[in-house]
Formats: structure tokens, C-alpha cells, sequence
């Protein structure tokens, strides 16, 4: 469908870098009784701090590694799942299982930033035939996204810093689908949309 946005050398490096981070993980997972035995004030706190990042670590796998053709929706869908109910946000998606590859992990992409955008819960609608995914705050909560992803997101950021890191990620991953995203932000709403052929 369109060139990929990571070339080789890069995919291997998000791997192996990912790979490095989750195998401690994992040690820690094995282990957790004993920790919540040793240290029962923090356990909860340990165990949710664990699981939240490794949803993350995989779900940046998904996004970054794997070939051409992968990640498939079905594959995202899961992730996104994972990674909004650590945020307690519900997520809705519209069927689009036959898109797979570049443009999924841009619909990851862009699913992360309206997760992220709302830290005291709402709603997320991700609609893959329409290119656009939906932010909505809870009752009486804001949607907040930083201004230096903002900015990344719609436009090339020259002297990009790690503030910028998802938003430079999102619109490079829009460019190699010949495509822009339009950033809509309210004080209880943010929409992504791609344009595609712009």
C-alpha cells in the first residue's frame, strides 16, 4: 500500500531496545508474590506500576516493530483495549479489519495521544474507515494534550525534543500515506483526523 515510515535498522533497534526493557519485566511478574509478601503496603501499587508498563512496552512493539504488512487491526484493537483501561477509558471502535501495516500503526498512534489526552477517564471512538479517532472527557473532566505534541502532530518540527517525540511519529506516519492529520482540540473533546491525499 505505501512505503514503510521505519526502515530496517531501525525496526531492529525499537526491538531489541523494547525486548531490553520488557525481559526485567517479566523477571518482576515471576516474582510478585514474594514482593507483595516483602513489601505489603506498596503491593498494589508495584503490581499496577508492572502491568502498566508492559501494556505499554507492547503496545509501542506493535506500533514500531514487525513487517511491512503487520500489525493487523485486530492486533491494535487489543493493544488499544489494554492500554485505555489502565486510563479508564472506554473505547469504542467501527469494523476495519482488513487494514493492516503503516497505516494501523498510525491509527495507534493517534489512539495513544487520545487515551493520554484524557487523565481522569472518558471516551475514545476510533473510526479506521474514516481515518479519524475521537477524544471525549469524562463528565466535568478536561482533554488535555501538550502543545509541543500538538504542534508535531500538524507540522515538521525542525529541532525536535522528546516532547514532541509521538506527535513527530504520527505525522511522518501520515506523510508516508501521502496523507496530514487535522487536530481539532476542545476543552472536553480532541479530534485526530487523516487526510489522506493532501
Amino acid at each position: 500500500m505505501h512505503a514503510h515510515f521505519l526502515n530496517a535498522k531501525s525496526q531492529l533497534l525499537f526491538a531489541k531496545t523494547l525486548h531490553d526493557l520488557a525481559a526485567p519485566l517479566g523477571a518482576l511478574n515471576l516474582c510478585i508474590d514474594d514482593i507483595k509478601q516483602a513489601l505489603p503496603d506498596s503491593a498494589d501499587l508495584i503490581e499496577s506500576s508492572i502491568e502498566s508498563l508492559s501494556k505499554r512496552i507492547n503496545y509501542w512493539r506493535i506500533m514500531l516493530t514487525g513487517q511491512e504488512s503487520s500489525p493487523n487491526f485486530a492486533d491494535a484493537a487489543t493493544a488499544i483495549r489494554a492500554l485505555a483501561k489502565l486510563k479508564t477509558v472506554e473505547v469504542a471502535f467501527c469494523d476495519a479489519n482488513e487494514y493492516q501495516g503503516v497505516y494501523v500503526r498510525l491509527l495507534l498512534a493517534l489512539s495513544m495521544v487520545a487515551i493520554e489526552s484524557l487523565p481522569r477517564g472518558g471516551k475514545v471512538i476510533i473510526d479506521a474507515d474514516k481515518g479519524l479517532v475521537t477524544a471525549q472527557a469524562a463528565e466535568g473532566a478536561k482533554c488535555f494534550i501538550p502543545k509541543e505534541m500538538a504542534e508535531a502532530i500538524v507540522s515538521e518540527i525542525l529541532n525536535p525534543t522528546s516532547r514532541h517525540a509521538l506527535g513527530v511519529l504520527i505525522y511522518d506516519l501520515a506523510k508516508s500515506c501521502n496523507a496530514l492529520v487535522k487536530l481539532d482540540h476542545e476543552p472536553n473533546k480532541l479530534a485526530l483526523a487523516l487526510c489522506v491525499g493532501v
